[in-house]
């Protein structure tokens, strides 16, 4: 929702930059506090219900009327055996079906940046059309563990391939008027014991394998936020490490969106908002929603200083801003054209697996035999050609 009184940040004229320092300016420390935690949004049993104005998704950031800001509605792009896409968990949302992308490993068998440009805008397309303002995308962890978990969102073991494909993917959802976050930064590489694995790398090790794979990414793509792994770097939770976050990230990088936790992923109030974390998310999966009343006291105390918390606000609207998403915010109920989208879908797969012998791939197997056989298939392709344009 908008407020029909026009504000001086309504000027598109001016940069992303002002625009948000102007927001900022004339926030109440309530409405400031509203963006830096929030539940997850979605019905579980035995927790408050969901907020009002939300879809039912990841998250959501309630709208400022008086300000014209609107609400930010966030959604998951991945889960499990299902693929990527735009997710609907349990079907919260009743009959809003997505399209189901082949995983990102399949993606990464590709090479092919056209392919990671072309399934990164379908999801910020369909995000777009359903409301969404921020896709919880660009998986970028190096894979260094086989049975990883999460293996089927990240897309190699290669830090060029990686950071490559990635950047393309964000770079083409954020084009549909979308945030597109970079996850998780870095090195949480396991499921199994995710809170507790500390990756001790070696500085220029680190800096050549994971941290480059991240560093090409957003260089390429630009995402309006990136998302701190479970795990621990050198005796520190990602979330509050400073050297990553601050120093490395938002220092020596340049980067100048939000960095926000992944869900049960905050620890800290001080250490946590000092070391560069943003937003906590998911705050009723941590222990204590250590970015609301927490971290009220601990500015009234002089322990975070007000800069910081002006930061954090300042952050994600200037990436609103530059993206868009203010000035036309999505609203659901977009069309969708899932038959093309689907198309999409198959010929990422048809291409990935085209790139991997047939003896190895059940369905490359299949695509062989129905060419040698002259059967028909819309996405059929001679390998050597590249993929369908």
């Amino acid at each position: 929702m908008h407020s029909a009184r026009a504000h001086p940040w309504q000027d598109r004229r001016l940069a992303p930059d002002e625009r948000a320092h102007l927001v900022v300016a004339e926030m109440t420390e309530d409405e400031k506090f509203s963006w830096l935690s929030a539940p997850i949004a979605l019905p579980v049993p035995g927790w408050p219900t969901i907020p009002d104005g939300a879809l039912g998704a990841a998250a959501y950031y309630p709208a400022i009327p008086r300000l014209g800001l609107p609400g930010i509605q966030q959604a998951d792009a991945g889960l499990g055996g299902a693929g990527l896409g735009v997710v609907n968990p349990g079907g919260i949302r009743p009959g809003d079906n997505a399209t189901a992308l082949p995983s990102s490993l399949l993606l990464g068998a590709t090479f092919d940046v056209a392919t990671a440009r072309e399934t990164g805008a379908l999801v910020g397309r369909q995000a777009r059309a359903k409301g969404f303002a921020v896709q919880l995308a660009g998986g970028a962890n190096l894979v260094r563990e086989a049975t990883g978990g999460r293996n089927f969102e990240y897309l190699s073991e290669d830090p060029l391939l990686t950071g490559r494909l990635a950047g393309a993917s964000v770079m083409a959802a954020q084009a549909q008027g979308v945030v597109s976050t970079v996850k998780h930064f870095t090195l949480n590489a396991q499921e199994t014991g995710r809170v507790m694995a500390d990756s001790r790398s070696q500085e220029a090790a680190h800096r050549e394998s994971d941290l480059l794979a991240f560093q090409i990414a957003i260089e390429d793509g630009r995402p309006g936020a990136v998302m701190p792994g479970y795990n621990l770097v050198k005796g520190h939770y990602a979330s509050e490490n400073a050297h990553l976050l601050t120093t490395v990230l938002k220092g020596e990088w340049g980067f100048d969106g939000w960095v926000m936790a992944d869900w049960g992923a905050t620890h800290s109030t001080e250490k946590a908002a000092l070391a560069g974390l943003d937003v906590q998310s998911g705050a009723n999966f941590d222990p204590e929603p250590y970015f609301g009343a927490p971290l009220r006291d601990a500015v009234r105390e002089g322990r975070v200083p007000q800069q910081r918390i002006d930061d954090m606000v300042h952050r994600q609207l200037r990436t609103l801003f530059r993206l868009g998403v203010i000035d036309d915010p999505p609203v659901p109920g977009g069309a969708v054209d899932y038959s093309a989208d689907d198309l999409i879908a198959q010929r990422a797969a048809d291409w990935s697996c085209s790139r991997t012998p047939a003896t190895c791939c059940p369905r490359r197997r299949a695509f062989s035999a129905s060419w040698s056989s002259g059967g028909t298939r819309m996405s059929r392709f001679s390998p050597a050609a590249g993929p369908p344009q």
